[in-house]
């Protein structure tokens, strides 16, 4: 054993260059699983810890329910506890609202609701709210046991009622704990007691929110919970789309099999690239180290001792690269994680806040033994794995063949194939199939990179933050009319009564128009209805629907978009039909293309029943569809109505005059309280930082995948030329120049170039479009259009025929170096 041991390191002391590079990909690959696993981790711990500090601890709501149903619901065998909750009313404030809701003892705890003073409402006339609440209504300066007048109007089964005022006494101040974008929107909410509920929503109008909790035994996955809570929900007729999941505290305190899946299956991609790199290393280097071998064994070694030598030697380089590895992944860690989380907004400000409270305070631990500890693992069984074949070799070789051995394939010829005009190009091909493993192995582990490489880019291609931003605003501006229904006190913004008294006139648009720099004004028209054929998902009444218009211009991205069927505008046009857009699409799997409904059109305070045929389907953008459920030619939905339909108006605008422009639309909304403006601008800032940190993270792990490729090809290039010195000497000897043997060797690297960059390339573009088609149909980051990354693609070509150029160029600087007879006279 302890020569085992002193043959092993003198032959890491020996071959310090070619271990340094196994060295190196061991480094990265080590690193690589250290980071993501500590990072992604880390992240995830920290804002689990936050989670913790301030979401609510029920695992999911039910809405909808009614009293007779939440009484047999709490009797239920899978329920820990549960808690209820009732909306009341809400007073509507300027650009804001706030909700006024009864919670039992039960949801209170469960909301994580905290009295800063005082207690929760109790009499009918009591109640709690936050101070942030009290200053939106006025009562800056109030405190416990004062009383205030406040506004609201209670909600009915029609909606909202009239409004009222109620004087409170405030029996307590709630304790900030939500998230501050909710103060951003100006939605508000203030408790009320439960005979102030009782007083106006009569028994048979309750419709509880019931927050669950469920029993240990039920509740161990976050699959579990959400399949269980569905299975619960479905026995007592609650619709799926009322079940609501707590996500983010079932994440942060149960185990989720989809992240954990999507960690091992990013640490297995990274283990695979680095053992096939680390492989073709040993691999290329084994072949000079094979005659080495065959003296051992001419010496009395036995196979078990040349594979523990092999071995060995490995382990021993990666001894030294785990640690240094490790090191630089801890300061990594330490150093730059702190920045991270305060880089990126992860949910909001007080949860970043927080997850940044809780990284100062130490509640989490980033250096994780066990990550450590498995990182070790997942190295050294790379490692061991990358050194089986090599072992096999270096120990079932002969010392006679063993001194001849210069890595030539054998074969079962009896002649070898020779040529009568032998040329550069038939030697170079002689040249790489006398190892095809070697040249294969080198192609396909670099090349599994690159198609890494092309898939990662077409996704973040495809995930343009400008692109995305389109979809939702079509123009530069779009300024667009609020309305909603039901509101007794505020009727005019119910679009029926809205269309009779548009603030949106040809004069409004005239003027919009006439603003210095403004371009292109486009209005888009809007219409209501009714449709008896199908049921509301939630409360199962007709499906209340809009209709939205379309021109001709805008036909190709419909038909571009469609899923079901086909209409040309001519069509639609022509004809009583309509399209139907995702909404109904999606949710409606019963539609048939061609079927004829009943359409009931509310024109104003007029309906009237037309016959509409339903000819396509499709998935639009929301710039195109503007929330309509259905679309009709302008045309169509202009023949229904006298009334105003101009629903919203997109305005393209000079980008030199942006600000201006914006300043002017700005005027203009505040003089209507039914106008909404938003900008193409503040929308794309918002996408470009949802993408940055998923583009920074990919980007970063595949450039260290890259790395350990190039480490690669960089042992590939040397060794294959500097283990046929003697041979290259003997060809120049005989007549062959220099110049023809640089081109023979230029052109083995551009083939070894060429198999990289068409498979990456070529296999990587087609299971980058196979990507982009499931992300597409699953609507994962509003993802709808291809676009092929050229520019990484181009980047990939460029850096891999490059690095094989200047990698050839230095290895023939180096064997030059060598008189011709010095080469023939080599060894190796």
């Amino acid at each position: 054993m302890k020569m085992i041991n002193s043959v092993a390191w003198a032959n890491t002391k020996y071959h310090r260059s070619k271990n340094l590079l196994s060295g190196i990909a061991i480094i990265l690959t080590t690193l690589l699983v250290f980071l993501i696993l500590t990072m992604g981790l880390g992240v995830v711990h920290t804002q689990n810890a936050a989670v913790n500090e301030v979401f609510p601890t029920f695992h999911a709501m039910f809405r909808g329910v009614s009293e007779e149903k939440k009484d047999q619901l709490a009797q239920h065998a899978a329920l820990e506890t549960y808690g209820l909750r009732q909306d009341v009313g809400q007073s509507m404030l300027d650009g804001g609202y706030v909700v006024m809701l009864y919670m039992d003892r039960n949801a209170t705890d469960l909301n994580k609701v905290v009295m800063e003073d005082g207690q929760v409402p109790v009499k009918e006339n009591e109640a709690a709210l936050s101070k942030t609440t009290l200053k939106a209504y006025g009562y800056e300066n109030a405190k416990v046991g004062d009383t205030v007048t406040l506004p609201f109007q209670p909600y009915t089964k029609n909606g909202m009622g009239i409004e009222e005022e109620q004087t409170f006494t405030i029996s307590g101040l709630i304790e900030e704990t939500g998230t501050s974008n909710n103060v951003k929107q100006r939605v508000y909410s203030m408790m009320v007691s439960k005979p102030f509920m009782e007083k106006y929503i009569p028994v048979d109008q309750r419709d509880y929110r019931v927050l669950l909790r469920l029993t240990p035994e039920e509740a161990r996955t976050t699959d579990g919970i959400e399949a269980a809570t569905k299975e619960i929900g479905k026995s007592f007729d609650v619709l799926e789309s009322d079940i609501v999941t707590n996500d983010d505290y079932l994440f942060a305190n149960y185990t989720d099999p989809a992240f954990y899946s999507g960690m091992a299956i990013i640490v297995v991609i990274i283990s695979i690239a680095g053992a096939l790199t680390i492989y073709s290393i040993y691999y290329v280097s084994l072949i000079s180290k094979v005659q080495e071998f065959g003296k051992l064994k001419a010496l009395g070694a036995t196979k078990r001792q040349v594979r523990q030598i092999v071995l060995k030697e490995n382990l021993l380089v990666a001894a030294i690269a785990i640690p240094i590895a490790l090191t630089i992944g801890s300061a990594a860690v330490l150093l730059f994680f702190e920045r991270l989380v305060e880089a990126f907004d992860l949910g909001g400000d007080i949860l970043t806040t927080t997850m940044r409270q809780v990284l100062s305070n130490g509640e989490v631990q980033l250096i994780v033994p066990w990550i450590v500890a498995l990182s070790i693992g997942i190295s050294l069984l790379t490692v061991i794995i990358a050194s089986l074949r090599p072992m096999r070799l270096a120990s079932k070789i002969m010392p006679i063949e063993a001194m001849r051995y210069t890595g030539q394939n054998e074969t079962k010829r009896k002649k070898r194939k020779g040529f009568i005009n032998l040329n550069l190009e038939r030697l170079t091909g002689a040249n790489l199939s006398r190892n095809k493993k070697r040249t294969i192995i080198t192609i396909v582990s670099l090349g599994l990179i690159g198609i890494l490489f092309v898939v990662v880019s077409t996704v973040f291609n495809c995930m343009d933050p400008q692109d995305i931003a389109r979809q939702e605003i079509a123009e530069d501006f779009r300024l667009e009319l609020e309305t909603w229904g039901g509101d007794q006190m505020a009727p005019e913004r119910d679009w029926n009564n809205l269309q009779q008294n548009n603030p949106l006139t040809p004069e409004t648009l005239q003027q919009i128009a006439a603003i210095p720099g403004v371009e292109q004004v486009e209005p888009h028209i809007t219409i209501h209805g009714e449709i008896s054929t199908f049921k509301d998902i939630n409360d199962g009444k007709s499906l209340t629907v809009s209709i939205g218009g379309i021109t001709q211009d805008q036909m190709d991205e419909v038909q571009a978009n469609l899923l079901k069927g086909d209409v040309t505008y001519e069509e639609l046009a022509g004809k009583n039909t309509l399209i139907a857009c995702g909404f109904i699409a999606h949710n409606y799997p019963e539609l048939e293309i061609g079927e004829t409904v009943d359409v009931t059109i509310f024109d104003g305070n007029e309906s009237f029943v037309k016959k509409m045929t339903i000819v396509a389907g499709g998935d639009f953008s929301k710039s195109l569809d503007n929330y309509n459920t259905l679309l009709a030619s302008e045309e169509t939905i202009k023949g229904f109505s006298n009334n105003n339909l101009t629903r919203s108006v997109d305005i393209k605008a000079d980008q030199a005059q942006l600000p201006e422009v914006k300043e002017q639309l700005e005027a203009i909304k505040a003089e209507s309280e039914f106008y909404k403006l938003d900008s193409f601008e503040d929308s794309l800032e918002m996408w470009e930082s949802a993408t940055l940190m998923m583009r920074g993270a990919g980007y970063a792990i595949l450039l260290v995948l890259a790395i350990v490729g190039i480490m690669n090809l960089v042992n590939t290039t040397i060794d294959s030329i500097l283990s046929r010195k003697k041979e290259l000497g003997i060809m120049q000897a005989i007549g062959m120049s220099n110049g023809q043997m640089k081109k023979m060797l230029r052109l083995e690297g551009m083939f070894y170039a060429g198999g990289i960059v068409l498979l990456a390339a070529g296999l990587g573009s087609i299971i980058g479009y196979l990507v982009f088609l499931y992300i597409e149909a699953e609507g994962i980051m509003q993802i709808r259009t291809y676009s092929y990354p050229f520019l990484q693609v181009i980047l990939l070509i460029a850096v891999v025929v490059i690095v094989q150029l200047i990698l050839t160029t230095a290895t023939i600087h180096l064997v030059n170096k060598e008189t011709v007879i010095t080469r023939i006279q080599a060894s190796e």
